[in-house]
C-alpha cells in the first residue's frame, strides 16, 4: 500500500471521533525530542491512552523527527499543524515542520538565526491566519537573540528548488521578523484582539505585540527593513514589556502563556515552580500553581509549558529540574499535569497525568480521538518519513535550560526575601 493510502482510513477515523456530541481533544506533548499525544477523556476512567506520533531522529533515523516546543492546529486545514523541528540542525537549518496528524511531514517554515542551534519552541495563529512562531536563541541573562517571526499562508511547503529538502539549507520566503533579541523566547499566545504575547525566561519578562502586523514579506507589506542576517523584518513594530519579574510572587522566569476561559491570561515561571494569572492590563489576578516553598525541589514541580482545554482545565509539564553538582537541568523524571477548577472557580490541587518523560518542552491542545482509533484497533498510527529519505547527519537533543538562567534567577529570589518586597509594576 502506498503511504499515503494509510493516510485516509486515519483521518476517517479521527473525523468520526470529532463528530462526536462534544469535541474531542488530544493532549501533544513534545519530550526527548519525540512528539506524543494523550486522550485526556481517559485520565480518570482508565487507561490513559497515548501513542508517539513521532520518534526523535537518533532513535528512528529513518522516520524519525525531532520535535520540539509547542504545536499548533492550522487553521482550516484538518488534520494539520506545526511544530518546532530541527532534525539534523543545523543542515538543514532549524524551523516548523508542517505536519498531519497521522505523522506525515507535508513542508517546513525555516528562517535564518544569528546562531547554529536556535531552538524553534512557541507558535500561535491570529484571527487572519498568520502564524507567529519564537526560537529560544542564547539561553542566559545578559541579552539574547530569541525571535518572534510571523509567517504568512500556505505554509505546506519546503524551502529551495522543488524535491531538494532536506538536501538544502534554504530558507524561506514567507516569513517576517517582528523581534531578533529576545531573552530565551518561549512560550507565544494571541489574545482576541490580534495582540501577541511572548514569554521571555532569561529576560523575565512577558512582551506583548499589537497590530497592525506586517501582511507579507515585502515592504508594500510592511516588511521592508532587514535584520542583520539580511532577512526581511517589519518596519515597524508596536512592542511593550507587558509583565517584568514579580519577586512578590515569586514569577521570575516566564516560560508558559495561555489564554484562560474567561479572557485572562496564565503564566508560568518554570525556575521558581508557579503558574499565576494576570488580566490583560497586566495586573496581577491570583496564584494557580503555589508550591508553598520558596527553595526547590517542588513537590508540584518546574511547569515549562501550559495550554488550556476547552473545558477550562490547565494543564502543564514539569521538566523535574534537578541540581547536579554545580549544573542544573532536566531531571529523569518529567511529567504532564492538570489543574481542573471548582465549582466556585478556584483552582484545586493538580493531578499527575504522566511521568517519566525526557524533558517535556510543551503541551499543547488540539482536535483529535485516540478512543476511537483504540476501537478500531489501530491506536499506534503508521509514521511515514518524508517523501525523499534522509541521511543521518546526527541531531542535537532538545535545548537545555543552561545552569545560569535557573541559578541567578534562584539567587535573585533567595536575595529578595532578606529585603522588604516591592510591588509588582508592569
Amino acid at each position: 500500500m502506498a503511504p499515503w493510502a494509510l493516510l485516509i482510513p486515519v483521518t476517517l477515523l479521527l473525523s468520526l471521533g470529532a463528530a462526536a456530541a462534544e469535541p474531542r481533544e488530544l493532549l501533544y506533548v513534545s519530550e526527548g525530542n519525540r512528539l506524543r499525544r494523550y486522550d485526556p477523556d481517559t485520565i480518570d476512567r482508565g487507561p490513559l491512552l497515548s501513542e508517539i506520533v513521532f520518534e526523535n531522529a537518533e532513535t528512528d533515523p529513518r522516520d524519525g523527527r525531532d520535535i520540539n516546543g509547542m504545536v499548533c492546529d492550522v487553521p482550516g486545514a484538518f488534520g494539520v499543524f506545526v511544530a518546532g523541528e530541527d532534525t539534523n540542525q543545523p543542515s538543514p537549518p532549524a524551523g516548523w515542520g508542517v505536519i498531519t496528524d497521522s505523522g506525515f511531514q507535508v513542508g517546513k517554515l525555516t528562517p535564518t538565526y544569528l546562531n547554529a542551534y536556535p531552538e524553534p519552541y512557541g507558535c500561535a495563529f491570529d484571527a487572519a491566519g498568520r502564524l507567529f512562531t519564537t526560537s529560544v536563541g542564547r539561553k542566559f541573562f545578559g541579552g539574547g537573540d530569541g525571535q518572534l517571526i510571523v509567517w504568512f499562508p500556505p505554509l505546506r511547503h519546503y524551502p529551495g528548488p522543488v524535491d531538494a529538502y532536506p538536501d538544502t539549507d534554504a530558507v524561506s520566503g514567507n516569513a517576517c521578523k517582528l523581534a531578533t533579541d529576545l531573552g530565551t523566547a518561549l512560550g507565544v499566545a494571541v489574545d482576541d484582539e490580534g495582540r501577541v504575547y511572548v514569554a521571555a525566561a532569561s529576560g523575565r519578562e512577558v512582551v506583548r505585540f499589537s497590530p497592525p502586523f506586517p501582511t507579507s514579506a515585502s515592504t508594500a507589506g510592511g516588511c521592508g527593513a532587514s535584520d542583520a542576517t539580511g532577512a526581511p523584518m517589519a518596519d515597524r513594530v508596536q512592542r511593550e514589556r507587558f509583565l517584568g519579574p514579580s519577586w512578590r510572587n515569586g514569577l521570575v522566569t516566564y516560560s508558559g502563556l495561555a489564554l484562560s476561559p474567561s479572557g485572562t491570561l496564565y503564566v508560568s515561571s518554570v525556575a521558581t515552580g508557579r503558574i499565576a494569572e494576570f488580566d490583560l492590563e497586566g495586573a496581577f489576578v491570583r496564584m494557580i500553581l503555589d508550591p508553598g516553598s520558596w527553595l526547590p525541589p517542588y513537590e508540584t514541580g518546574n511547569p515549562q509549558g501550559i495550554a488550556v482545554d476547552s473545558r477550562g482545565t490547565l494543564y502543564y509539564v514539569d521538566l523535574d529540574l534537578t541540581l547536579n553538582g554545580f549544573s542544573v537541568g532536566p531531571g529523569p523524571d518529567g511529567k504532564l499535569w492538570r489543574i481542573r477548577f471548582g465549582a466556585d472557580g478556584a483552582p484545586l490541587a493538580p493531578d499527575l497525568v504522566a511521568r517519566g518523560l525526557e524533558f517535556p518542552d510543551a503541551v499543547s491542545v488540539l482536535p483529535g480521538d485516540l478512543e476511537a482509533a483504540a476501537h478500531a484497533g489501530v491506536l499506534k498510527l503508521p509514521t511515514v518519513s518524508l517523501a525523499k529519505e534522509q541521511t543521518d547527519r546526527g541531531s542535537v537533543t532538545g535545548f537545555l535550560l543552561v545552569a545560569a538562567v535557573v541559578l541567578v534567577t534562584l539567587g535573585a529570589v533567595a536575595l529578595s526575601l532578606l529585603r522588604r518586597p516591592r510591588p509588582f509594576q508592569v
